[in-house]
């Protein structure tokens, strides 16, 4: 019996990963498209990851026995998302400060067990999804759409992609001693070097980026691919502190949900749009 589970584990991380190459296949062109697409299609990609990601935390959080106002978590956070693009980062303490009086008004509605977490975790919803999910509209402001804002959004996606995929083959194929085992078991520091070798590959979109200084630029993406590693640790944390929760709702064959699959992606963009803040703050 224990010789048959053995062989049959092998087979099935196989198949998950040719689920997880199939799936990159065709969502990573169509993402390709939806950001090079121009305004509307990239604020509809953005809506669409920020929507089902809300919707997923509260999931999350409804399984752990809290109740979180999901669906006006959910319209806050794309209302934050869609506030950023329309008028701009500016916006965010005026709605910040409206949305927490709304979320800590309606949970009233749900008594008075566990009220101020379920309210909190209303807000972390918004923040996570609707705050850090923006960055990439963020980014476009600042650097203007027509300074191959969508190539750098694109290198970012690139750097994410390569990031994760070294640090799976890398931890994978060398990887023994763990990271951080109490969150992830299977991240090991052979995966996490590995990751950082990889996400200075996009380096090569350099020619299609020739605002940015060839240092800053290379700068960024060591930056962007630890803060994308950092993110998967954060949801594997929350998915832990939820009731040792695998994935989220599936929605991508072998990759489980919309978290398990941008879960870098909400720490990497916000990184990315904070480093070159700062780089302009000094004027490099």
């Amino acid at each position: 019996m224990e010789n048959k589970t053995l062989q049959e584990r092998p087979k099935k991380n196989n198949s998950n990963l040719k689920q997880r190459l199939l799936s990159a296949v065709i969502l990573g062109p169509l993402l390709i498209f939806l950001v090079k697409g121009g305004n509307w299609t990239f604020l509809l990609l953005i809506l669409g990851i920020s929507a089902r990601s809300a919707w997923e935390w509260c999931h999350i959080c409804t399984k752990a026995g809290y109740k979180p106002n999901c669906l006006l978590s959910v319209i806050l956070a794309t209302g934050l998302v869609s506030c950023i693009h329309w008028i701009g980062p500016q916006v965010i303490y005026v709605y910040t400060v409206a949305a927490t009086v709304l979320l800590f008004s309606f949970s009233l509605c749900r008594g008075t067990k566990n009220y101020l977490s379920n309210a909190v975790l209303g807000i972390g919803t918004m923040m996570y999804a609707g705050l850090l999910g923006s960055s990439p509209l963020a980014l476009i402001k600042h650097v203007g759409e027509l300074n191959n804002s969508y190539n750098l959004i694109i290198a970012l996606f690139f750097c994410i992609w390569l990031t994760d995929s070294f640090a799976y083959f890398c931890g994978r194929k060398w990887g023994n001693k763990k990271l951080a085992p109490t969150i992830s078991p299977n991240k090991t520091i052979v995966g996490l070097l590995g990751g950082m070798i990889g996400s200075i590959i996009p380096f090569g979109f350099y020619p299609y980026l020739p605002e940015f200084a060839p240092l800053v630029l290379f700068g960024m993406f060591i930056m962007v691919g630890l803060g994308g590693q950092i993110g998967d640790l954060v949801e594997s944390a929350i998915k832990r502190d939820m009731g040792n929760i695998k994935d989220a709702p599936p929605l991508i064959p072998g990759h489980g949900g919309m978290l398990d699959r941008f879960d870098s992606y909400f720490f990497a963009f916000p990184i990315a749009f904070v480093y070159l803040k700062i780089i302009a703050l000094l004027g490099f």
